[in-house]
């Protein structure tokens, strides 16, 4: 076994216990793990070198002091790193699996329709999202057969690459707040996500401020990043969490926040649930001097 396959399952063998060294050693050997003891050692002692363990001496009645290891700050953002990189995995092949539905029972087909009825040929819309995945790659596909002499936008930041040849399509680089587009210009603006609370109001001014009167605002966001929940959380939910609010270590917005927020800028404000996804449209914007 490679020494970094090793380290890492020494790592999520044990998580946030602390263990002594045998127990590692005897933890592998049920696993058909054979390794020295001698060499086990030595690969704890680089493990703590890392930073990937800590370690303290622990006084014994009966005999020498024994070292008690446990994960280390390295080691917890390698732990970290080993779910995302699985809930990435499981995302892709997730959304795989959703996009070969049939029809009758495809979701994308049960959040695209929706959104995009009253669209006209020569409809505007603009899609603002922190990432990009096949999935918004499909949705943009799906509006450029209905906007056939219309423009789309995405919206994203620099540091995201999107490689989609549309000739109606233009990728921008912007933020939640920043949207460089002019005052009634879009007829639907899709948000995917949210910004922390603390800069949703700013971003919902931006929003109002792009859409024409008769424009939509539709908001997707996954439902577990809006409501209390409840421990335990079905699988779903986890994955959707943790991947949220490890990567973006942000405040997330409250339901009813968001709402009073909306209900100030629109005058009709509803909202769906498919799947794990909360969809919230908003329209008939607020008129401000």
């Amino acid at each position: 076994m490679r020494k970094w396959d090793l380290k890492t399952m020494i790592l999520k063998m044990f998580g946030d216990r602390e263990f002594y060294g045998y127990e590692v050693h005897k933890k592998l050997a049920s696993e058909n793990i054979k390794m020295e003891i001698s060499r086990l050692y030595r690969i704890l002692n680089e493990m703590m070198k890392e930073g990937l363990l800590a370690g303290r001496w622990e006084k014994s009645q009966l005999g020498p002091r024994k070292r008690v290891y446990q994960i280390g700050k390295k080691g917890r953002k390698a732990l970290e790193k080993i779910l995302l990189d699985a809930i990435k995995t499981v995302h892709m092949f997730y959304g795989k699996y959703l996009m070969s539905l049939l029809p009758k029972v495809n979701v994308f087909n049960n959040i695209y329709e929706p959104l995009t009825v009253g669209l006209q040929e020569k409809s505007n819309i603009a899609c603002v999202t922190p990432q990009y995945s096949p999935m918004h790659e499909r949705f943009m596909r799906y509006v450029h057969k209905i906007l056939a002499q219309g423009q789309i936008y995405i919206i994203k930041p620099s540091s995201v690459q999107i490689d989609l040849k549309l000739d109606n399509l233009t990728v921008l680089a912007g933020s939640y707040s920043s949207i460089f587009l002019r005052k009634d210009f879009l007829d639907l603006l899709i948000i995917i996500d949210l910004p922390p609370k603390n800069s949703l109001p700013t971003a919902l001014k931006e929003w109002h401020r792009v859409l024409r009167q008769s424009g939509k605002l539709a908001i997707m966001t996954p439902t577990i990043l809006l409501q209390k929940y409840e421990d335990p959380l079905n699988i779903g939910d986890f994955v959707e969490k943790y991947e949220h609010e490890t990567i973006e270590q942000q405040e997330r917005v409250d339901k009813e926040f968001l709402q009073q927020l909306l209900n100030g800028h629109f005058n009709k404000v509803e909202e769906r649930d498919i799947v794990h996804m909360t969809i919230i449209s908003a329209t008939e914007p607020k008129e401000f001097s």
